[in-house]
């Protein structure tokens, strides 16, 4: 009995640890609002996709819209952060995230990476322009 009793208290035990962390890696999530950017990015692409799939009705499009919610980005980015990250990382990256500098990483880290893919863009357009004139001069 006393066993039954003391894994009963351990398993309660790590449960608590888990869902202390997990709490945390969402607070975490919603800081940086990556849950925010996700969701944001479905929307920007679903008039890609409406001009792709012109049968599809208006209404399938709304309602993938609201499916596709910040909450449930949240809930699926929380294993994926808790298999990176212990607790302790998840603590120190809140504070980073809540100083001036970790501020600003979050403001401009959208720009930065806009920027890079568009940059990255050019660079293979202008590498492919050069591979084919070369190609034909040959």
């Amino acid at each position: 009995m006393k066993r039954i009793i003391a894994v009963s208290i351990l398993f309660l035990g790590v449960n608590t640890f888990a869902q202390i962390k997990e709490a945390k890696i969402k607070e975490l999530i919603a800081l940086t609002g990556g849950d925010k950017l996700a969701s944001q990015a479905v929307s920007e692409n679903i008039g890609k996709y409406q001009q792709a799939y012109p049968g599809v009705p208006r209404k399938f499009w709304e309602e993938f819209s609201k499916e596709m919610s910040p909450e449930k980005f949240a809930e699926i980015y929380v294993p994926i952060y808790n298999k990176y990250y212990t607790e302790t990382e998840i603590d120190e990256l809140m504070k980073f995230y809540n100083t001036p500098l970790g501020k600003k990483v979050l403001e401009v880290m959208p720009l930065i990476l806009k920027e890079s893919m568009e940059a990255g863009r050019k660079m293979g357009e202008e590498t492919s322009a050069e591979l084919m004139k070369k190609i034909d001069a040959e």
